[in-house]
C-alpha cells in the first residue's frame, strides 16, 4: 500500500476503529511502519479513540 492509497481508503480512520479487513490491515501496518505521516496519524487517532472512550465511561 502506498500513501495515496492509504488516504483514498481512509485507512487511518478505519484502522483506528478496527474496520479494515485483515488483508488491508496488514498492508496498512506495513505502510505506516515506513510512513511517518501515517504513523503520526495512527497515534493521534488511537489517542482520540482512547479519550472518547474515557469520556463516555465517565459520563455513564
Amino acid at each position: 500500500m502506498d500513501h495515496n492509497e492509504a488516504l483514498r481508503l481512509h485507512a487511518v480512520e478505519k484502522y483506528a476503529l478496527g474496520e479494515l479487513p485483515p488483508s488491508l490491515r496488514d498492508e496498512f501496518e506495513q505502510h505506516f511502519l515506513e510512513c511517518q505521516e501515517c504513523a503520526l496519524d495512527v497515534n493521534a487517532a488511537a489517542e482520540f479513540v482512547d479519550n472518547v472512550r474515557a469520556v463516555l465511561r465517565f459520563a455513564a
